[in-house]
């Protein structure tokens, strides 16, 4: 063991070992995290067919805010979704068929049996949100 040949190998492999680890570790959660990403409770939602609303929000939107407290206020289920913090946004958006292009904030949308119904795009007011709940009670 005090061979200086062994120890210098001994060296060179744990340097290896150490480089490649180095690179790999990293690698691994790269692809764990983008590649193999788990379906959100909502897309699986969507896959099972399940009937609901969707609220979509962004950041600094004063009109999603106020329009939320009335959804708040009248009892109706909905699930929430920051456009801006969701990693799903653009899936559920593709699922239901339509462009991101054309979702303004705050837009609501509901869904039966996992397709899209309908949905109402930038509510300006409280009376629009309750015309368009009409239908979906």
């Amino acid at each position: 063991m005090n061979d200086p040949e062994f120890r210098q190998m001994v060296n060179k492999a744990i340097f290896i070992v150490s480089v490649v680890l180095v690179f790999t570790i990293p690698l691994f959660f790269v692809f764990k995290n983008k590649l193999l990403i788990s379906e959100s409770n909502l897309l699986k939602d969507i896959t099972n067919k399940k009937e609901m609303m969707i609220y979509i929000t962004e950041n600094n939107c004063n009109k999603c805010n106020t329009l939320k407290k009335e959804l708040d206020k009248k009892d109706i289920e909905y699930e929430l979704i920051n456009k801006d913090k969701s990693k799903d946004y653009n899936k559920i958006i593709q699922r239901l068929g339509l462009d991101s292009s054309n979702i303004y904030s705050p837009t609501l949308i509901y869904i039966e049996k996992g397709e899209l119904i309908s949905y109402m795009v930038d509510i300006e007011s409280k009376e629009s949100l309750n015309d368009y709940l009409k239908n979906y009670k």
